[in-house]
């Protein structure tokens, strides 16, 4: 039996239905890009206005801002921080580099 993006929307929903049982106020949100990215966390937040979600999955330099402007969103994780590559190399600049960016990036999309 094929499972419709209704079925998915209930699954989450009723995760984050056991987590806010279990006394959690943020929950993770993976895969976020090929879950809907942006548009779903805003779609569960309506019914779950107390909830922070934490993407991971498709997140990168290009797309943090604008998951970290929303106030839904209580953090963003992501490979693309450590590249595989960099952590072979042991490329510390550049994996300090990307993190740097990053926290500009966030603070730029939280007005800070």
């Amino acid at each position: 039996m094929s499972r419709g993006l209704g079925d998915v929307y209930k699954r989450q929903a009723s995760e984050i239905e056991l987590a806010l049982e279990l006394g959690l106020e943020v929950v993770k949100f993976f895969p976020a890009e090929q879950s809907g990215g942006l548009a779903k966390i805003k779609a569960l937040a309506g019914p779950f206005a107390n909830v922070k979600f934490m993407p991971t999955g498709g997140i990168s330099l290009k797309n943090l801002g604008e998951y970290m402007a929303c106030k839904s969103v209580a953090a963003c994780g992501g490979t693309f921080m450590c590249a595989s590559a960099d952590l072979k190399a042991k490329n510390w600049s550049a994996i300090t580099e990307t993190c740097v960016k990053s926290l500009e990036i966030i603070r730029a999309a939280r007005g800070e």
